[in-house]
């Protein structure tokens, strides 16, 4: 962990984690053994957002000003910077092979990292801006092969390197929206890296991993390598679309049908099982058959999409490398990652922070944002380097 050394952030940092149910703002400090200290915290549902577009800007507005007020009450922070993850609808990762050569042997340091990123790939769309650049792997003169070159001496510095781009659309509808509430300076993060240098140590990094965040609304697919992300495709499926599937075939309120969702469990599979719903003074009674029917029947478009996914990455994805499950949307349901695990014939597993309070597979994004924004080195340097080792 880094963030004891010299030069890091040592005071509170205001974060903004948008999912597509809810947005949650907290003010952190960095705790004992790599836990945190939240000073603020809020969390407030909104409609959210699907293919690429928020569903409702007046609301989106409102929910942000609220997460900051609430967040900022009680603490010092003035929260002058505020790091806002980046969901993967609305990003895309572009790779490069890219070199640069010294007239002599030379010690490697951030100056000639930054020039190789710098170099290595010219944004020309006006659609897009760049918010992380990291790199695969690197190359000295030597052959030898690095996770990180710098403190290295060679007369060359050869990278396979991701660049994230975000959808100006995200930036261009969240900055006013903060810069009304104060906030002088965002800091717009990718979601997916963020959640992969968290989730996984830098030896299942080396190896490749794969990672599916799986939401309310929308589901985020990431292929990794190193400290980057070399494959990125947002899709909509989440828990959500089970919950409209209950509500739309009982014929019963979302309320009701997101209560039904918890209680599923897919081993149950004889004639006679139910599934018992109170609410208030009603009792409803659900045939488990025909409820764990309709949930087989989302899960495999969720596997539908996976397959998609892994096959337009182009990436030849190890056998030994399982799928990573987190995000809230399925992770609770019982029997889920065994289905997916059997219908993609794939190692199936489900990832969680391992914070005291903060275990649960749908704290992931909040966690790894968290953990990002306090790394960062108080005096900005333009894009973020090996944030953990």
């Amino acid at each position: 962990d880094d963030t004891g050394e010299k030069g890091m952030q040592k005071n509170t940092v205001t974060v903004i984690d948008i999912g597509s149910s809810g947005i949650t703002a907290a003010a952190v400090e960095n705790g004992l053994n790599n836990t945190f200290v939240i000073k603020g915290f809020s969390r407030q549902n909104y409609a959210g957002f699907s293919e690429g577009e928020f569903f409702d800007r007046t609301e989106l507005e409102g929910v942000l000003r609220t997460c900051l007020k609430q967040v900022r009450f009680g603490t010092k922070n003035t929260a002058e910077t505020v790091y806002v993850g980046v969901p993967g609808e609305f990003t895309t990762v572009v790779l490069k092979e890219h070199q640069i050569a010294f007239n002599k042997s030379r010690k490697i340091t951030e100056n000639e990292l930054n020039e190789l990123y710098d170099t290595g790939y010219t944004l020309k769309s006006q659609r897009y801006c760049i918010i992380n650049r990291s790199g695969v792997v690197f190359t000295l003169d030597d052959t030898r092969k690095t996770a990180d070159p710098v403190g290295e001496t060679s007369k060359l510095l050869r990278g396979t390197l991701s660049y994230v781009l975000c959808d100006k659309y995200f930036t261009d509808t969240i900055t006013p929206f903060l810069k009304k509430c104060g906030v002088e300076n965002v800091e717009y993060v990718s979601g997916p890296l963020a959640e992969a240098l968290y989730l996984f140590p830098p030896e299942t990094r080396d190896r490749t991993a794969v990672l599916a965040d799986v939401g309310y609304i929308t589901t985020s697919f990431s292929v990794i390598q190193g400290d980057a992300v070399i494959y990125q495709k947002g899709f909509p499926y989440g828990g959500g679309y089970i919950t409209a599937m209950f509500t739309e075939f009982f014929n019963i309120d979302p309320d009701i049908a997101e209560k039904l969702k918890r209680k599923v469990n897919l081993s149950l599979a004889s004639n006679d099982e139910i599934y018992k719903i109170v609410d208030g003074d009603e009792e409803y009674a659900f045939p488990a058959e025909k409820v764990n029917e309709i949930v087989f029947a989302s899960l495999d478009e969720l596997c539908e999409n996976i397959e998609y996914c892994l096959t337009d990455s182009r990436f030849a994805v190890p056998d030994y490398v399982p799928l990573s499950l987190t995000g809230g949307g399925i992770g609770f349901i019982r029997g889920a990652k065994e289905h997916i695990s059997k219908r993609l014939n794939l190692v199936v597993e489900t990832l969680s922070p391992r914070l005291p309070n903060m275990n649960k597979p749908t704290d992931s994004s909040l966690a790894a944002l968290m953990k990002l924004a306090l790394s960062q080195p108080v005096k900005k340097q333009s894009f973020f380097k090996k944030l953990f080792k």
